[in-house]
């Protein structure tokens, strides 16, 4: 299971991050400052997965 997670993190993320403003938008009854908390856990769901990609090595470069 931790494999399989680790290999598809990056979707994982990029789903949070798109799901978390809409969460936080149906939240917004309980808590006024949820939305921004929405958008503001989606942003760093983003820039985790970018920096994921960006360290990550090439699987051709491992190859070749």
């Amino acid at each position: 299971m931790l494999n399989w997670i680790s290999r598809q993190i990056v979707a994982i993320l990029c789903i949070v991050a798109f799901l978390s403003p809409l969460i936080a938008m149906s939240l917004i009854e309980f808590y006024y400052y949820s939305t921004l908390i929405g958008w503001i856990v989606g942003f760093i769901c983003i820039v985790i997965a970018y920096i994921i990609v960006h360290i990550r090595p090439d699987e051709e470069e491992l190859a070749s």
